[in-house]
């Protein structure tokens, strides 16, 4: 078991359009909100407006406690609900969800296929004894404790600590470790009792350990400054049974982006030129170095340029498309089911059409 102790300066707070954010924790802890990369998120949020709208978040299943005010939340299509101070609803963030109501609320996601459920704990003077509330086949749980008021004392794993007003206590147990815990003390807790399974694989790009640069770096970069362009996937059989990373697809677009192997092969095919017109060599001697410059721009001009640019050890950036995790395939499908050619276009004429109607 592992126990967290978040104070108020742990926290990080945004704003947002109907008023701020402040998230109490998200787990992986290097997940991020904005790339809904977590598996479960807390935070606690003021609505500042008497209308706002939800961000859709259709990954995750959410769990909505009113801290202060009151609150209607209307679901488009589905339902509604009038919730008072200390009053929870639960919800698909898949729906189009509005609130009606100035409010201070919590909130906990789950990402859907896990599970995650809020009470209420009202501690006294004699300790109280707790566990899991909940029987299930998923191997990780983490119970979050939130003081909402007054203070706690909770004793967990022979260790005791103690909680006040605004903190949050994160207890996370492993597969086969049963949560036990005592608390003690007056207020009131929000008690989050989330389970889940290791979506690392599914969520994260498989960190891959920098090497230093070596010959088989070169021969990747060999193969893959000779392979950029339009038609290479139906001529080279190989790359059909290949995927490069998001690592390795972002160096190689900032190396044709700004045209570094063209301008360089143009570079030696202008000198030549140069050398036929203001120098003494024949048109043979022209053409033989035409084929000879081709030749050492393929395999060593243009592996040269991509050299500092890949990532390292590049064979292990490019992956068997039988192989790959869950999260390299997702990202693998968003790319087959994208146009390219008509983002850049959409990109391009984004600011530029009129509005025609009234």
């Amino acid at each position: 078991m592992k126990t967290y102790l978040f104070k108020e300066e742990d926290y990080n707070t945004s704003r947002w359009t109907g008023g701020q954010t402040k998230e109490l924790a998200i787990y992986p802890a290097e997940s991020k909100y904005l790339d809904r990369n977590f598996i479960w998120r807390l935070s606690s949020a003021t609505v500042e407006v008497e209308e706002s709208d939800f961000s859709k978040l259709p990954d995750y299943d959410r769990v909505l406690m009113v801290l202060e005010g009151e609150v209607v939340l209307s679901y488009e299509g589905q339902r509604v609900a009038r919730l008072k101070e200390l009053e929870q609803d639960r919800f698909d963030g898949a729906w189009k969800t509005k609130s009606f109501g100035k409010i201070t609320d919590f909130n906990l996601m789950v990402r859907k296929g896990n599970e995650g459920y809020v009470d209420l704990i009202y501690p006294e003077s004699e300790k109280k004894d707790f566990t899991s509330a909940f029987d299930t086949k998923l191997p990780l749980a983490t119970h979050a404790l939130y003081c909402k008021e007054g203070y706690a004392v909770v004793t967990c794993g022979g260790d005791t600590h103690m909680m006040s007003a605004g903190q949050l206590m994160v207890l996370e147990y492993d597969c086969g470790e049963t949560a036990e815990y005592s608390i003690m003390g007056e207020g009131v807790i929000i008690r989050s009792q989330i389970f889940y399974g290791d979506m690392k694989e599914e969520l994260f790009a498989e960190e891959i350990p920098v090497e230093k640069a070596s010959f088989d770096d070169f021969k990747c970069c060999m193969y893959l400054a000779n392979v950029q362009f339009r038609w290479a996937k139906y001529l080279v059989k190989k790359l059909q049974s290949q995927w490069f990373d998001e690592a390795l697809s972002s160096a190689i677009r900032k190396v044709e982006k700004f045209y570094l192997t063209t301008i360089a092969f143009m570079v030696g095919f202008i000198g030549i030129f140069a050398m036929l017109i203001y120098g003494n060599i024949s048109n043979d001697t022209a053409v033989l170095l035409v084929a000879a410059w081709i030749l050492a721009d393929c395999l060593l001009v243009s592996p040269l340029i991509y050299m500092p640019f890949m990532p390292k050890p590049v064979r292990k950036h490019i992956k068997d498309v039988n192989n790959l995790t869950p999260y390299e395939q997702r990202v693998r499908d968003e790319e087959l089911g994208r146009n390219e050619h008509l983002d850049k276009v959409m990109k391009k004429y984004k600011n530029s059409g009129r509005n025609l109607g009234n």
